[in-house]
């Protein structure tokens, strides 16, 4: 029998802070598919969690109420090495890696692709584009990539250049996390705070950046990546990040006073100045007229618009889910258009971000009445008139949205007229920083009326100058702008008929809108969440599909009940995943799959190196003809020669100096080497003649060199997730 579906599932390879899952079903009969997909933290209520997408896989299969054995293919991406188990495998050993050992599912339909391929088939097979330039920039990729440059011709993405080893993305994570101490995912907390420090000396100087191409060099500000591995994780080895010596924001210092202001200014502009510089790059090599943008850094909706105005490209799409949260959506993307033995579907335009399934009245039903909430059914009407007495409004309906921005399904409402609204909300309700900015959500028809804005933003992506900010203060940000979300009824009919009719209560076509959840805590998935977060704070109403809950007639609601009720739920859901997806979890194979695959990191960082090198000059010594042309740093080759004096006996013809003299960018001193220096020399690609890359700080930057140079025959010395030697040699004797 022909099954009607084809079904397809994305999830990453790497223990991922936004790890989650997709599945998309195929129609080949009707060239159509559908998706659902969601991220692991919605369903087990952790934040940065690190854990195999258990939940997420199984929450998906019911949605479309399969089985496992069901799915045609899993697509996944490579984070360092292009294998399905322990693809990064200098990391630290997590239950993620355990579990994906016993992961029920033929390796033989197993398909790894690039990681910036997968952003890009996130946001060019959902633009509506048949032609477009594709920008990604993150804070790492397959092989530490930060920036690549691609371009979409109808169901093809084709790779043009990428850069690695030091980018934008891992500049703002840095400094947000050890500077400004923010921790992790607080970038968007820095962007919020930069227009507070508009004024004063500039602080961070970035005028050494390196711009060319698809290549932002930060090399004489930040040391080159892995910053983590195993010894960093679990023995406190940690890596040196900057060359430039900076602040440390200690906790009991207010953030929003000093010089931490002008820091975040600082670094925002360079943001928008990178991200600008990379657009102009890419229009120049495609003149196409659109362009897409993926990757942790295009959640800077900030840096997104300017680069957009000040670019020649005249449509701009960023997927909603741009960050790795949205890989696996692109990896099933991928799959459907990519996989030979599938007929692939007709491009199509991604309609909206509600990924997410829906949750019935009967489900909402059994909650509430079980836990004896007093409630009513409304109209947007009703609502609409309850955010414009001023209060506080809870919106779940339909399904979730994918990415970190809540687009009108679990949301959070207010009156955008109301200046008290911004304070009100973040002090009473989210109970997070008062600096942070709330967004409009405004009918599509009135956006050009109250913000500078000529195109569709449906997915908050885009920060644009408020036009009338004494109508609308509560949306309105220091700077006068706003991260705005238009909103038409094609996309998300209900939403738009509540705003409809707080326009129609008020003139105004625009209202604050904020993700539905508690400081610390993810967006909301199911009613239940909603029903816990609303009675932990401030709200004054909840609305879940029809249905509202005021808190004034349940005053005395204990919501411990709910919580416990939840935990059994993940727990239960848990032991249904585990038994579902995982072929006989055992806690003592688990131990001993630890033991041994810890070992195995630690070589792979401080001992891999040594021992391949050896073996490489071995493998050399046997080719009497060959000759070796060192390019690199003059400390690491003094390094080389010394610690591997077997090199003396090879045919090296000469070193030439990369254009940054040692490993450590401050230290001006050359050593004296053994065999022949020469400047500037000719690079040709011969038979028999190999470069050597003699650096770990710059080898990415050297093989980029190289290759520009059409050097294909050289040797790099290191993978992206090794120590250097001088660390290694270091550091082998103590494990």
């Amino acid at each position: 029998m022909i099954k009607k579906y084809k079904y397809i599932l994305g999830i990453q390879s790497f223990a991922n802070y936004e790890s989650g899952a997709a599945i998309l079903r195929l129609d080949e009969k009707n060239s159509d598919y559908d998706y659902v997909a969601i991220s692991e933290e919605r369903l087990i209520r952790k934040k940065y969690n690190f854990d195999f997408p258990l939940h997420s896989i199984q929450y998906c299969l019911d949605a479309f109420k399969i089985k496992i054995k069901d799915i045609n293919f899993l697509v996944s991406d490579i984070i360092r090495e292009a294998k399905w188990l322990r693809s990064g495998p200098s990391y630290n050993v997590k239950e993620f890696d355990y579990l994906k050992l016993k992961f029920k599912f033929n390796k033989k339909k197993i398909i790894q692709i690039d990681h910036h391929l997968a952003h890009a088939a996130s946001v060019y097979y959902t633009s509506g584009f048949k032609k477009s330039s594709i920008l990604i920039v993150d804070g790492n990729g397959t092989d530490l990539q930060t920036n690549s440059f691609w371009f979409g011709n109808n169901k093809n993405i084709n790779l043009d250049s990428v850069y690695k080893g030091r980018g934008l993305g891992q500049l703002y994570g840095s400094i947000t996390k050890s500077c400004l101490g923010l921790g992790i995912g607080g970038e968007g907390k820095t962007m919020g705070l930069a227009p507070y420090g508009k004024k004063g000396k500039k602080i961070l100087n970035f005028s050494s950046v390196i711009y060319d191409g698809v290549k932002t060099d930060y090399a004489k500000i930040m040391r080159r990546q892995p910053f983590t591995d195993i010894l960093s994780l679990e023995n406190n080895i940690q890596y040196k990040k900057f060359n430039i010596k900076l602040p440390i924001r200690k906790r009991n210092q207010d953030i929003t006073k000093g010089i931490w202001p002008k820091i975040a200014y600082d670094l925002q502009n360079e943001a928008e100045k990178n991200l600008t510089k990379l657009g102009k790059s890419l229009k120049k090599i495609d003149k196409t007229n659109n362009i897409c943008v993926a990757g942790g850094v295009a959640l800077n909706s900030v840096a997104n618009k300017i680069m957009f105005d000040k670019t020649d490209f005249k449509k701009i799409s960023v997927f909603p889910g741009c960050s790795d949260a949205g890989v696996p959506l692109g990896l099933a993307l991928w799959g459907a258009y990519n996989i030979k033995t599938l007929k692939a579907p007709k491009l199509k335009k991604l309609k909206n971000a509600y990924t997410g399934r829906n949750y019935s009245n009967e489900e909402v039903l059994f909650i509430l009445k079980n836990f004896s909430i007093k409630f009513s059914t409304t109209n947007s009407y009703e609502v609409a008139k309850k955010i414009s007495e001023h209060n506080v409004i809870g919106w779940f309906q339909g399904g979730s949205e994918y990415g970190p921005r809540a687009l009108g399904n679990r949301s959070i409402l207010a009156d955008s007229r109301s200046f008290k609204m911004r304070d009100l909300v973040n002090e009473k309700i989210k109970h997070r920083e008062k600096y942070r900015p709330f967004a409009p959500s405004v009918l599509e028809e009135d956006a050009k009326y109250f913000f500078d804005l000529d195109q569709e933003s449906p997915y908050m992506l885009l920060v644009a100058k408020v036009k009338k900010p004494k109508i609308t203060p509560s949306i309105s940000h220091i700077d006068n702008t706003a991260r705005v979300q238009t909103v038409n009824r094609k996309q998300n009919k209900k939403f738009y008929e509540l705003i409809k009719s707080f326009k129609k209560i008020t003139g105004v076509g625009c209202v604050l809108n904020t993700s539905f959840n508690d400081a610390g805590e993810p967006i909301v998935e199911t009613p239940l969440d909603a029903l816990i977060t609303f009675f932990g704070t401030e709200m004054d109403v909840l609305v879940i599909n029809n249905f509202i809950i005021e808190k004034s007639k349940n005053l005395h609601f204990d919501r411990s009940k709910l919580i416990n009720y939840r935990k059994k739920l993940i727990s239960k859901n848990q032991k249904i995943a585990l038994k579902n997806l995982i072929n006989k979890y055992d806690i003592k194979e688990k131990k001993r799959y630890f033991k041994r695959e810890r070992k195995i990191a630690i070589w792979s960082s401080i001992k891999k190196p040594i021992v391949e090198f050896d073996l490489k000059i071995k493998d050399w010594k046997k080719n009497k003809k060959l000759s070796i042309i060192i390019i690199g740093t003059y400390d690491h080759t003094n390094l080389l020669i010394k610690k591997f004096p077997s090199l003396e006996n090879l045919n090296i013809k000469y070193f030439t100096p990369y254009k940054f003299i040692n490993e450590d960018i401050n230290n001006k001193k050359k050593k004296k080497l053994k065999i022949k220096t020469v400047i500037n020399p000719t690079f040709i690609d011969r038979k028999n003649q190999i470069y050597l890359i003699s650096s770990y700080e710059y080898c990415y930057d050297i093989e980029h060199f190289l290759q520009e140079k059409k050097i294909k025959n050289y040797h790099k010395i290191y993978s992206g997730y090794s120590r250097d030697l001088r660390s290694c040699f270091n550091l082998q004797n103590k494990f």
